[in-house]
């Protein structure tokens, strides 16, 4: 394993940003809407706290300051076991933060998140702790005023802990200019007074909020929904507050008036105090322990309800800046290996969000401040790095950056052999998730020794990321070279199962490959089950072989494995799309193309669905400008002259044949070939030949039904049904389930009502169907 550097570097940066002289960062432990808040080190005291750095403009004017300094003095006079203790107020830099006690432990948002509804033994536990909290900040005279179930933290000893007493109150004043007239506070639990922006809001306006947090506890969703913030916000002025019991439908009337009173439109029709809440609970019968209230049947689904959603994110989201490589371009394929490596490790991380390669990589040789980055990738948290050769082999340096303040919140040097680099970023992966305070670490994956192999591998993906046909070629048989030298590698075993999977859909020549690309999928998924790239290759090698549900299986596996992986999302997009499903397909292939710029088959899928749907300009408009990349311009000929057929659109059809040396070589010949049919109506038996003998070339039989698909297209045009049904009938022999295409086509209306093509219908149906069952719940 590397070994850090003991330089400069670590000796003054590995350690986390040091705040008013007092305070060391030790890891981010979440992001709202009043600032950050950091886990901290207090030097002075040698204890961890919990720091809140404030936005700048919450303390912008020295009312706002003298304000907050009043609400921390009283918030400091709460001393409870169910209130976190607030501690100081400190400046760094000229910007304000809170300290206060560090809970370890979860937002009670992020357990309702994760199980939806609680039982009533947890939330009358839940409530009675927070009733007493609020008993005791009342007593202080503070009122929390922001109440919700990410301010109630779950510890690990056992505590339930009300957080951010007296913050609410203190930014009120200013924030009320910023919320477009609404004051602080989270809209689904305001007290009606709060929204009406009244002058004397008292504990009263706590009482409500847990009266709406405790609907959502039994429900499992907020009282007040609508379209917009101040929709939600105004709907307790008009209405009556919902009764839980029309979504709990054996909720005890007792625990649904109990509800009911606390959030009574008007403060004095509520509990006068929380001591009072707490004891109209512990008046309350409760059904049998563990049982959960029901919801009534309209209500119930075989799925798992939406997740909540909350004011605070439950993951941290990072991006991955593309390292700079400090050396010569010849050593581009270590940085950029590096970077991707990278991101794949910490996307398999729990509770992160990681920006896809191809959300950073248009960032690569951009000089211009990390923050800004962040802010331009909406991420929390941002990773920046550097690699060049030094005498003794590689240095890396790695850092991790808060994007709202700019704070350091971990970095380190690394000097090790270029194939050690992986194992750099797998250090600095488990260092990430502990500054990011996760409990998570990379997943061990055993390095190959022979420093050749890892070179080879880092060079062949940088050639998978350059384009399709020649680089794809060039990336395999470096695999292959390096397989001699790490032949039981899951991760190199893998790319090259992709590498050839994407030869086989695609060059008929490649058909030697399939036996290969199926025996080094498999050989890479028996070593390490949880390699996403593997199952998109046997995916795609499934889904040319015409197993087409295995296929969507595979895809859905690849897609659990890897959220981030384009290539998983772009075949489940074509699946969708081609089984009836063409919307959710066509956000898939646009999240294919958002994830991986390079890949080009997607944006015409796009084109035949907005086409096959009536949306001629919409197909146009993406017609508009030829690419440049060779794989792409076939692409964009094939379709164009696809969609001119069917259109009959004979006008255009001419003058492309007035240009058929704007068409690569290897496209002439076949455009031309459809061009003159859609002139003259007519396919010649050479015509028919041709498309009969791609038909028939390799082993893909989805490349069979492609073709066969197409020659039925041909034959539908130049009027010859039987034809057109025996090719349609030969797609159905190929496994085709392209359902969406066979009802959209045009060129099929005259045969739509004939027995042989009901039938073959009836099976492309029944594949499709298949292939949804398999994409059931497939991750998002």
């Amino acid at each position: 394993m590397p070994s850090p550097d003991t330089g400069e570097l670590d000796a003054a940066d590995a350690r986390g940003q040091l705040l008013g002289g007092r305070y060391e960062l030790l890891g981010l432990l979440g992001v709202g809407g009043m600032g950050s808040v950091y886990r901290a080190h207090d030097r002075e005291l040698d204890e961890i706290v919990a720091l809140k750095m404030l936005r700048r403009e919450l303390v912008a004017d020295d009312a706002a300051l003298v304000r907050f300094r009043q609400e921390v003095k009283l918030a400091r006079r709460v001393t409870h076991k169910n209130v976190a203790r607030t501690f100081d107020i400190g400046q760094h830099e000229g910007e304000k933060f809170l300290t206060m006690e560090l809970i370890e432990g979860e937002t009670l948002g992020a357990l309702l998140a994760r199980e939806r509804r609680l039982t009533l033994a947890r939330v009358t536990e839940i409530a009675d702790a927070v009733c007493g909290g609020l008993s005791a900040a009342h007593a202080a005279g503070v009122v929390h005023r922001d109440l919700k179930p990410d301010n109630v933290l779950l510890a690990k000893d056992g505590r339930i802990v009300i957080t951010d007493f007296g913050v609410a109150r203190a930014v009120a004043g200013i924030g009320a200019k910023r919320t477009s007239g609404l004051p602080v506070g989270t809209p689904a639990y305001m007290a009606p007074e709060q929204v009406e922006g009244a002058a004397d809001v008292d504990a009263r306006a706590d009482i409500y909020a847990l009266g709406a947090m405790l609907f959502e506890l039994v429900t499992g969703a907020a009282p007040w929904e609508g379209s917009s913030v101040i929709a939600v916000a105004t709907m307790r002025l008009t209405s009556p507050p919902p009764d839980p019991r029309a979504r709990v439908v054996d909720l005890p009337d007792a625990f649904a008036n109990l509800i009911l009173r606390c959030m009574a439109r008007h403060a004095a029709d509520r509990y006068a105090s929380a001591a009072d809440v707490a004891a109209a609970l512990a008046c309350l019968t409760l059904p049998a322990v563990g049982s959960t209230p029901s919801l009534p049947a309209h209500m119930r689904s075989a799925s798992a309800p939406p997740a909540r959603p909350s004011s605070t994110p439950f993951a941290k989201t990072v991006a991955v800046l593309p390292f700079r490589n400090g050396g010569g371009i010849e050593d581009d394929y270590l940085a950029d290996g590096l970077t991707e490596d990278l991101i794949d490790t910490l996307s398999m991380g729990k509770g992160l969000r990681v920006r896809a390669r191809g959300a950073v990589i248009r960032f690569k040789g951009v000089e211009r401040d990390a923050r800004e980055l962040g802010r331009d990738l909406e991420v929390q948290v941002v990773v920046e790095g550097s690699l060049r050769r030094v005498a003794t082999g590689v240095r890396v340096s790695v850092r991790l950056i808060s994007v709202a303040d700019g704070f350091q919140l971990w970095a380190k040097r690394f000097d090790c052999s270029p194939a050690e680099v992986l194992a750099v970023g797998d250090d600095a992966a488990n260092a990430i998730a502990d500054a990011l305070t996760l409990s998570w670490h990379a997943p061990a994956r055993e390095m190959p020794t022979d420093p050749r192999a890892i070179d080879l591998y880092l060079r062949a993906r940088h050639e998978q990321h350059k384009g399709w046909r020649t680089s794809t070629e060039i990336a395999a048989g470096l695999l292959r070279q390096a397989l001699t030298h790490a032949p039981s590698d899951p991760r190199i075993l893998s790319a090259l199962a992709a590498a050839l999977a994407r030869q086989f859909a695609f060059d008929p020549e490649a058909d030697n490959y399939l036996d290969e690309a199926l025996a080094c999928a498999e050989r890479a998924l028996a070593v390490a089950p949880h390699l996403g790239e593997a199952h998109a290759a046997l995916a795609s090698l499934r889904l040319g072989l015409g197993d087409n549900a295995l296929a969507a299986a595979e895809a859905k596996s690849a897609l659990a494995s890897a959220p981030g992986l384009a290539e998983a999302h772009e075949l489940i997009g074509r699946m969708l799309i081609e089984a009836g499903r063409p919307r959710d397909g066509m956000e898939r292939m646009r999240r294919a193309m958002a994830l991986e710029p390079m890949l080009v088959l997607p944006r015409w899928d796009i084109v035949r669905v907005h086409e096959l749907q009536g949306e001629h300009e919409t197909s146009d408009a993406m017609f508009a400008v030829p690419p440049t990349d060779e794989q792409e311009l076939n692409s964009f000929w094939l379709n164009r002259w696809r969609i001119t057929l069917w259109r009959r659109d004979v006008a255009s059809a001419k003058a492309f044949l007035e240009r058929l040396d704007d068409v690569p070589v290897g496209m002439r010949m076949p455009a031309g070939m459809i061009f003159h049919l859609i002139v003259s109506g007519t396919l010649s038996d050479f015509g028919r030949h041709e498309l009969n003998a791609r038909a028939a070339q390799g082993r893909s039989q989805r490349r069979r039904a492609f073709f066969r698909q197409h020659l039925a297209e041909c034959l539908a045009y130049a009027n010859d049904p039987d034809g057109a049904l025996e090719a349609l009938e030969d797609a159905d022999r190929a496994a085709s389930f392209d359902v969406f295409w066979l009802d959209g086509c045009p060129l099929f209306e005259q045969l739509r009502a004939h027995p042989r093509f009901t039938a073959v219908r009836a099976t492309f149906a029944r594949r499709a169907d298949e292939v949804l069952s398999a994409l059931a719940h497939v991750p998002p």
